[in-house]
């Protein structure tokens, strides 16, 4: 069997936080101060897309989503996962592609912070088309280095 995405439940979420690879352990702290097995699980309600990526055995490796923002324009994204993520990473690049642009279509502006140690996610993002805008030294709960990025709805003129 294939991996598939699917809208992300608790249980998704949970088993990632308590599975999460170290560099995206080491990113929640840096930037919040809290656990992920206590912010994962609160992603998942209403206002929110957030999906998950199961392996082919129907196990989940990544989650990812957009939150809403108070301007409706604006959502921030975000994804984790566990390690056996990096044994599935094309078919999870091609199989999360398609929400992150239906994501994009409903925030025609989507952005975020990311830890400028985090490279997988660096190349996620670099993928999924979306730009690196600054880096700032100290961000966040740990006052450590953090990227900022955009992506922005392509539109025709």
């Amino acid at each position: 069997m294939r991996g598939y995405v699917q809208r992300a439940t608790v249980e998704d979420v949970t088993y990632i936080a308590n599975h999460l690879r170290q560099a995206d352990r080491d990113e929640c702290d840096a930037m919040t101060g809290a656990p992920p097995e206590l912010i994962l699980p609160q992603s998942v309600g209403a206002g929110r897309d957030v999906w998950t990526f199961h392996r082919g055995d129907g196990l989940p490796a990544g989650v990812f989503g957009v939150d809403p923002t108070p301007l409706p324009e604006v959502g921030i994204v975000w994804m984790v996962s566990t390690d056996e993520i990096t044994n599935h990473k094309f078919e999870f690049l091609t199989r999360c592609r398609p929400y992150v642009e239906a994501l994009n279509d409903r925030y025609p502006i989507i952005t975020n912070m990311v830890d400028a140690r985090n490279t997988l996610h660096h190349r996620w993002l670099k993928w999924l088309g979306f730009s690196f805008l600054r880096r700032i030294e100290q961000w966040g709960a740990r006052s450590v280095p953090f990227y900022e990025f955009a992506r922005m709805k392509q539109t025709c003129a």
